[in-house]
């Protein structure tokens, strides 16, 4: 009976359960099977960040052991290229990239943290939306002619009012708002808004000078070869 008792098998118990089990010493790590192992393994290395000689060391067994475990856990990991793979790595992407956003998203509405530090995160929100457009449409997810008519939107805009306006604008503004002592946080939602447009209005300008320049060069290489 104690035999029957001390072969248990472990796979019914969730692996944050058998961690815990082990950091307790009601079951040892070397006593685990491979596959259950493995799972600790896998959620130590991936969730956690362990290093492998912190999980040798917390599991009771050898270095190479894990380097061996992490070697079986890539393989049967692994995927062979598919559109429904490629899909679902999308949408787990997507997910994560949300997930971020609607974290930034609530520390720029907390009432912790100064003007800046909201600001800075109203402004992150703006970058990661752009990058995920970006992203989707490198993936030919979304059409790239949405971002022809907003670059001509901003062009516009540009013309009727320099950067350098809206920024003594907008410092004028955010000077009055944080003379308040509680300030609405929907007016810092925008200041954080703004903040982002006129740092892709000055990057896009950046970048049109270094076009410029570039084709200047390339222009003035190409008729020195001839």
């Amino acid at each position: 009976m104690p035999k029957d008792k001390k072969s248990e098998n472990h796979d019914e118990k969730p692996v944050l359960k058998i961690l815990r089990d082990i950091q307790e010493g009601i079951i040892k790590g070397g006593e685990l099977s491979a596959d259950i192992r493995q799972d600790c393994v896998e959620h130590m290395w991936i969730t956690m960040g362990y290093q492998v000689e912190e999980i040798a060391g917390i599991l009771n067994v050898s270095g190479r052991t894990i380097k061996r475990d992490k070697t079986e856990i890539r393989k049967r990991n692994a995927q062979k290229p598919s559109a429904d793979y490629a899909l679902e790595t999308i949408g787990e992407l997507l997910q994560k990239a949300t997930v971020a956003h609607e974290h930034m998203m609530k520390l720029a509405r907390s009432e912790d943290g100064s003007l800046q530090e909201k600001a800075q995160a109203g402004y992150n929100v703006g970058i990661l939306i752009m990058q995920q457009v970006k992203i989707l449409q490198s993936l030919r997810l979304l059409p790239e002619k949405a971002m022809q008519i907003e670059s001509e939107v901003h062009h516009h805009q540009e013309e009727e009012t320099s950067v350098e306006e809206l920024k003594e604008e907008l410092a004028r503004l955010e000077k009055i708002v944080s003379a308040k002592e509680n300030p609405d946080p929907e007016t810092l939602k925008l200041i954080g808004k703004a903040k982002q447009h006129i740092a892709l209005a000055e990057a896009k300008n950046t970048i049109g000078e270094l076009k410029n320049k570039i084709d200047k060069d390339q222009g003035i290489s190409d008729g020195s070869g001839q």
